[in-house]
């Protein structure tokens, strides 16, 4: 599991991922090792919160307090829980006066009820100083929530941010400065960045292959493999590098086997 941190007090913020070491260290044998990032200002967490499968946070000297970082994640999209750790700030009675606030919409599916649910199961609570036995206890349930959770894939454009599942990414071509991402529905993204940058957030996922260094694919909408050429489900097609070939036969290989 990858888990963030952020915490202003920097003895908290420290004590914080000692602990969290030692869970990882006791969970290396079964549910596997804890990913721990550490940050102690608000932007920071804010520049990739996809990535993460649980947040322990506690902010109290800043413009923004804990809950309303929560607040910022759960409006980016975040569905992963966010346990606010509670110090100076009561923040049950705190998130008690913002539910006070929203508004009561008669549909189940409202914007204000959604935010009502969210708020009331998604934040969490652990009383610093933190207790192994109730640290381990948030663990488990983020950890069942992952079990449960389809991942998503962060897709930054310019403008606008897309959060996407594996199989709704058909392929991404470098262009320029760009990176063109193709994905279902026929919706296209235009990411500035880099190709190999891309591919590092794809390589947890079990059907994104580069066939060159201008291209990377989906397995799963592959329609044809001819002596160095890839088309695609959609028709598209693309070299492939004679460096990279035997890694694609196996790829798709696999991908039939699957």
């Amino acid at each position: 599991m990858h888990i963030a941190v952020c915490d202003d007090n920097i003895a908290d913020r420290k004590q914080m991922e000692r602990l969290l070491g030692r869970a990882s260290d006791r969970r290396l044998r079964t549910t596997g090792v804890l990913y721990i990032d550490s940050y102690g200002n608000v932007e920071a967490v804010l520049r990739s919160p996809m990535l993460y499968d649980a947040f322990f946070i506690d902010m109290t000297n800043g413009p923004v307090n804990g809950f309303q970082l929560a607040r910022k994640l759960i409006d980016a999209g975040v569905v992963a829980p966010i346990v606010l750790c509670i110090s100076t700030i009561d923040y049950p009675s705190v998130i008690e006066a913002a539910l006070s606030k929203v508004p009561e919409d008669v549909t189940e599916a409202s914007n204000h009820d959604i935010l009502r649910r969210q708020l009331q199961k998604q934040i969490l609570y652990l009383k610093k100083p933190i207790k192994v036995n109730e640290l381990d206890e948030m663990l488990n349930h983020a950890q069942g929530l992952k079990a449960e959770t389809i991942p998503t894939i962060e897709l930054r454009g310019e403008k606008d941010t897309l959060y996407v599942h594996e199989d709704e990414i058909l392929y991404a071509v470098k262009n320029g400065n760009y990176v063109h991402v193709t994905l279902t529905e026929g919706r296209f993204l235009d990411l500035l960045s880099t190709l190999p940058n891309l591919y590092s957030q794809l390589v947890l996922f079990t059907h994104f292959i580069l066939i060159s260094e201008h291209c990377l694919v989906n397995t799963a909408f592959v329609e044809k493999l001819s002596l160095l050429k890839i088309t695609m489900k959609d028709g598209a097609s693309f070299n492939i590098s004679p460096l990279e070939i035997s890694r694609v036969k196996k790829a798709l290989h696999e991908e039939c086997r699957s």
